[in-house]
């Protein structure tokens, strides 16, 4: 058996776009939803355990984005899990189907920060992550 872990993209994966630690992150979701249907008391204790240790992003909800949230490059890098060069990158490089756009185009300023519309930061992401897989 191969793991697909290291896989940066896995088609059988209901979302594509999602890198091996958030693949990863969903499974290891997904066992703990279980334990805690079956076994709540002992899901409370893997909780505080992992807790102990710094590791709480298993208790931590999804929230959806809002495509209009002004973002700046820091958060903008955060919400797709890459690094803030990245973003500024992106907000250079021009589209290939669209030379007169940029792949992330820029909304704005707050203050001396740039800033970005989280709709945009995604697709810009997806984008690049199309093009980097060859789709």
């Amino acid at each position: 058996m191969t793991p697909d872990y290291d896989k940066q993209t896995n088609p059988r994966w209901p979302n594509w776009l999602d890198n091996p630690t958030q693949r990863a992150r969903a499974v290891a979701r997904m066992y703990r939803a279980h334990l805690h249907a079956h076994a709540p008391h002992l899901a409370e204790q893997a909780d505080q355990t992992a807790t102990q240790f710094g590791e709480t992003w298993m208790l931590e909800r999804e929230q959806p984005v809002d495509p209009d949230q002004e973002l700046t490059t820091t958060e903008a890098a955060a919400l797709v899990n890459v690094t803030p060069q990245r973003i500024r990158e992106w907000a250079c490089l021009d589209r290939r189907d669209d030379p007169d756009r940029k792949v992330l185009p820029r909304f704005g300023k707050r203050g001396r920060e740039t800033v970005y519309l989280a709709g945009q930061v995604l697709e810009a992401a997806a984008l690049v992550r199309r093009h980097n897989t060859g789709r």
